[in-house]
């Protein structure tokens, strides 16, 4: 970075920090008339530095993509430039997480000098950078190394969004074609058997058009101002709380969100297909029949991809299902075949229900309930997810316990590619990418 940009730079952050002062000593009461036009004034000042930055900026790119030039006569050698590389830096130029912290911390509170190594992380406009830390989309975006320590959470293995089909999009919204339509059906595109010299039979692919949309997630981390003097410390507690709740709630969202300030989860898509219990099944059970139909209602390409979500609670029943070998006559069962293998036998790391994994999450519902039990192929779920994770903090939330409330927030969409249950060639069921069970 040259001298004259970091000085216009700087220039602007007296600005704002000094519109910042104004409005941080009315407190909750509006400005006053005077205050307010020295409010506008001293943005007015900011926006005009802006523009003087980006030429600044222009000249630097300009001067950085022309071409080398002979050395002129004389032998003196062009002027060379060197410039900070920061935005290259995925820490963008801090040493850990805490440190982040602190600095967004300094930043809020106007204790101490601004960090310059924030400037590359603002996430709001020059025209709302005064009220940034309580503003809905204000604060800084998390580095993106340190955001990748929180996302490595919620896209862990054991949360349902790294199964998901996973769309980064630059907007709020994303609208794409679907092509619903099966090898067997009689829509979209035809194979038909022919005979040499016959007309070839035309046909042409159908497409729906859907939409979805990202939402909003946010975490609150309480930090104590011991912890935030550990700044290591500090940097480990917030990717490990920040990333547990966030990958909880989207996981949870993903199967019962509403689709209305949340993505659409697969226990309320239209897609869903429910399998009937059994006459005469006892409440809370599960029998090797439900499970049986379950996979039935699945299409054959799909069941390899596929995971059987569940309550732990109903885990505990699956050891109890089996396949029954009955008498030559049929009469009586002299047998059974597992369906279940437990993790840790024969030397498998994950249970197994019919060859597919076993998924426990506190977000299924409770033992005899819709939902306790779910076969799902998440290959077949968009999830949307937009820019990066920021960052900002409170002193006011837990004030009285003398705690600091750090927020992250980041936008998260998704929805079943399914707009319905698929029909079948030969048979009145139908089948579909999720798949539950009757309430018992």
């Amino acid at each position: 970075m040259n001298a004259r940009l970091r000085a216009l730079l700087a220039k602007k952050q007296a600005k704002i920090d000094a519109a910042k002062a104004l409005t941080a000593a009315a407190g909750e009461n509006e400005l006053s008339t005077d205050d307010q036009a020295k409010f506008d004034a001293l943005m007015d000042e900011a926006n005009a530095l802006q523009a003087s930055i980006d030429r600044e900026r222009a000249l630097i790119e300009a001067e950085r993509s022309q071409p080398g030039l002979p050395a002129p006569a004389g032998g003196r050698q062009p002027h060379i430039t060197v410039d900070e590389n920061i935005e290259q830096d995925p820490r963008r130029g801090f040493a850990h997480m805490g440190q982040f912290a602190r600095a967004v911390l300094n930043a809020s509170t106007g204790a101490g000098a601004h960090d310059q190594r924030l400037m590359t992380l603002s996430a709001a406009a020059a025209s709302t950078y005064g009220n940034e830390s309580s503003g809905a989309d204000g604060g800084f975006l998390v580095p993106p190394e340190y955001a990748a320590g929180i996302l490595s959470v919620i896209e862990s293995p054991e949360n349902l969004l790294s199964r998901c089909r996973q769309i980064p999009i630059s907007g709020t919204t994303m609208s794409f074609p679907k092509n619903e339509t099966t090898a067997h059906g009689t829509t979209g595109i035809q194979a038909y058997w022919d005979d040499e010299a016959d007309t070839i039979t035309q046909s042409k692919a159908t497409f729906k058009l859907s939409t979805a949309r990202v939402h909003r997630i946010t975490a609150l981390v309480p930090m104590t101002e011991e912890l935030l003097e550990d700044s290591p410390a500090a940097g480990a507690w917030v990717e490990m709380e920040a990333g547990e709740k966030m990958a909880f709630k989207v996981s949870d969202a993903i199967l019962n969100g509403l689709g209305a300030g949340s993505p659409l989860g697969v226990m309320n898509a239209p897609c869903l297909v429910t399998v009937s219990k059994e006459p005469s099944q006892a409440a809370d059970s599960l029998l090797a029949q439900n499970i049986l139909k379950m996979k039935s209602r699945m299409p054959a390409r799909n069941y390899a991809q596929s995971v059987w979500v569940m309550h732990s609670d109903v885990e505990l029943l699956l050891p109890g299902l089996f396949i029954p070998i009955k008498n030559v006559a049929g009469t009586e069962n002299v047998g059974g075949v597992p369906i279940y293998l437990p993790s840790g036998a024969n030397g498998v790391s994950t249970s197994m229900l019919l060859g597919r994994p076993v998924v426990t999450t506190e977000s299924s519902a409770a033992v005899g309930d819709l939902g306790d039990i779910l076969l799902a192929d998440f290959s077949q779920y968009i999830a949307l997810t937009k820019g990066g994770m920021k960052s900002d903090q409170s002193i006011h939330l837990w004030f009285d316990q003398n705690l600091r409330a750090f927020r992250f927030v980041m936008r998260v969409g998704g929805q079943p590619w399914l707009s319905a249950p698929i029909a079948r060639k030969n048979g009145s069921s139908t089948q579909s990418h999720f798949v539950t069970l009757e309430a018992r």
